[in-house]
């Protein structure tokens, strides 16, 4: 039976870990204009969020990750200038905002991972995918411009010639083709994925961010913030969570760090 719920993107908590669901299946979770225009608030009440450690980012159902935007919008909403202006800025402020978010943001793709969905998923931070991942951007066939910013991740990410080939061929690639390229860390299955999010929850969150912030610099050298960089670590060497790390190591036990 088709999915007929209104397109939406769902935020769901679930102990240390924020959930934010593509849902619009009808579509392969294809994203509407109103999705890229509530991203923004929803990332910054997660970011805000002190009981939250990590956050993933997945489509509904297990058929697409997102097939992009949803292109049935296009004619209304993205074919003046000023509605091309308008579409566009949404989606780069709704990309802007998962990039800067301090948390980790991990994507968890099953399925299609296309267009405007692989830019969500390029900035990520980390990126998981399953045996049913595909990916790839079909800008070419479409005539639309892909944004230079994500391009710009794009590259980072897999290289220039990489890139170039992705770019001008539009063409699809499976989930070790991504793999092998640098598009995704790993191809694991369910129980690995749970795994992985239970491992990232349990370490000490001023040290992720601090790396985070530290790594994201460095791909950013004209804004090099060498101060905050340095503040972010001084931030754990400061915490109470340095003196339960070093009290566990010496008493062999797990660590129970509180970002504080």
């Amino acid at each position: 039976m088709a999915h007929s719920s209104p397109p939406r993107v769902d935020l769901v908590r679930e102990g240390r870990v924020a959930y934010l669901v593509i849902d619009h299946q009808d579509r392969r979770n294809a994203l509407t204009f109103s999705m890229w225009d509530g991203l923004p608030g929803q990332l910054r009440s997660i970011d805000e969020d002190p009981a939250c450690r990590l956050v993933v980012l997945r489509g509904a159902g297990r058929r697409a990750f997102s097939a992009g935007s949803d292109i049935s919008e296009f004619d209304a909403l993205r074919s003046t200038p000023a509605g091309i202006a308008r579409y566009n800025a949404a989606a780069a402020r709704a990309v802007a905002s998962l990039r800067r978010l301090r948390k980790p943001v991990v994507a968890r793709i099953q399925g299609a991972c296309l267009g405007a969905g692989m830019a969500l998923a390029l900035h990520c931070d980390l990126r998981y995918a399953d045996d049913t991942a595909s990916f790839g951007i079909p800008a070419g066939k479409l005539g639309v411009g892909y944004q230079p910013l994500w391009l710009q991740r794009l590259n980072s990410l897999v290289g220039p010639a990489a890139a170039k080939e992705i770019m001008f061929m539009s063409a699809r690639y499976d989930a070790r083709a991504a793999r092998d390229m640098g598009l995704v860390n790993r191809v694991c299955s369910g129980d690995e994925f749970i795994e992985t999010v239970k491992t990232l929850c349990d370490m000490a969150p001023l040290t992720l961010a601090a790396s985070k912030i530290a790594i994201d610099q460095a791909n950013d050298p004209d804004h090099y913030d060498h101060d905050a960089c340095e503040a972010a670590m001084r931030a754990c060497f400061d915490s109470s969570d340095y003196i339960e790390g070093r009290a566990a190591f010496r008493q062999k036990r797990k660590p129970e760090f509180t970002g504080h």
